[in-house]
């Protein structure tokens, strides 16, 4: 089931044969930097953008998940009040006596997922991942192969909670017989899957571009552990992906965050109303008219201004 790629769900031609899809969205991890991509994601339908398909890590594997079952206006101002409800309590339930008795007892993870696939199940409508109106890819990272994998059809909260899972956190999820952790471990802005779908426009919402830390005296061993992962993901994800030249990647502007826990979620108004005002300049500046480039003039030549003569 790894890796597989449904079709179905895409477009197709005159043949029946499937087409690439024209727009896909990417949404990178993050943590609860993900509410920015409910903004932007909402900027794009208000610009008549609809994707054919989308790409999601992690955190943002949610929210692609979300959008894929129903590709609408509606539903990107639904996946606002679903953000609006999420709670760090929610998405780390244990205090820290429980936290404290399992690092004593040498457990895989810190807090129990169980909030966290709360909110999966609560907000997905579909059993399924292969369910989806659009087609919806998820990356995972192979805790044994230390590869991403790919998933769209499978269990769709076992999926989400793989993708979303925080190493050392979370216990890892077993899918087919395997054991995975969050994709940003290995994929934290999954630009390069939208590209090898032969998408026409990739529209990136990456919300990890830019390391938000808050190092401190203060911090402890799990906070060590989350900005590490934060520093490594903010790095994988400046990769430049591969498009030949019919493809255009858009990515969204810098979010003005400053320090931030991606554990916290007490700044979601704020975080969608920063990610709505990026994405609406992201589409503006992919829609401005733009000078030629030089692939694109073919055997013109460039114009070289004449010199007036001088005696």
């Amino acid at each position: 089931m790894g890796g597989r790629t449904l079709l179905r769900r895409g477009r197709r031609g005159p043949t029946g044969t499937p087409k690439p899809p024209a727009e896909v969205v990417v949404f990178s991890g993050g943590g609860s930097l993900g509410a920015a991509q409910v903004g932007a994601v909402q900027a794009l339908f208000e610009a008549g953008i609809v994707p054919d398909a989308v790409v999601g890590c992690s955190v943002g594997a949610i929210n692609a998940a979300y959008i894929a079952i129903d590709p609408s206006a509606q539903r990107a101002i639904a996946l606002e009040k679903v953000w609006r409800g999420i709670t760090r309590d929610q998405v780390f339930a244990d205090g820290r006596f429980a936290v404290a008795r399992r690092l004593a007892a040498r457990a895989q993870y810190l807090y129990r997922p169980d909030g966290l696939r709360e909110i999966f199940t609560r907000t997905l409508s579909v059993t399924d991942l292969s369910e989806t109106a659009i087609p919806c890819h998820i990356v995972t990272t192979d805790l044994i192969a230390g590869t991403a994998t790919w998933w769209t059809a499978g269990n769709a909260v076992d999926i989400l909670a793989a993708s979303s899972c925080l190493p050392g956190l979370f216990p890892p999820v077993e899918l087919d017989g395997r054991l995975y952790v969050d994709g940003g471990v290995s994929c934290p802005v999954p630009t390069q899957r939208a590209l090898d779908l032969g998408a026409i426009r990739v529209w990136v919402l990456n919300v990890s571009r830019d390391f938000h830390g808050w190092a401190d005296a203060r911090m402890s061993a799990v906070d060590v552990l989350l900005e590490s992962f934060a520093i490594s993901r903010s790095h994988l994800g400046r990769i430049a992906p591969a498009a030949d030249a019919r493809q255009q990647v858009i990515s969204l502007p810098r979010l003005p965050v400053g320090r931030h826990d991606l554990r916290d979620f007490s700044k979601t108004p704020q975080l969608i109303a920063a990610g709505r005002e990026a994405g609406r300049a992201m589409v503006m500046d992919a829609l401005r008219p733009h000078p030629p480039r030089a692939s694109e003039l073919g055997d013109a030549q460039p114009v070289t201004p004449a010199v007036p003569a001088t005696s």
